[in-house]
């Protein structure tokens, strides 16, 4: 699922990983620069978990020092 929210692209994707099981892959970028990204064995589900990267957004926008 891929998202812009408040200037920034947000993916988040459920795939298979090399073991063989599902995990959550997400990235956040704003403007090309990575805010974020990562992967998770999480049972999220994708809309779920693309919220809290909205919401991670939000902290961003509030908080960009913290994210240097």
């Amino acid at each position: 699922m891929k998202r812009t929210y408040k200037g920034c692209d947000i993916t988040v994707t459920r795939e298979k990983a090399l073991a063989g099981y599902d995990m959550l892959f997400y990235s956040v970028f704003d403007n090309g620069y990575e805010v974020t990204s990562g992967f998770c064995d999480s049972a999220d589900k994708v809309k779920d978990f693309m919220q809290d990267m909205c919401a991670l957004v939000d902290d961003y926008r509030e908080h960009p020092e913290q994210y240097e």
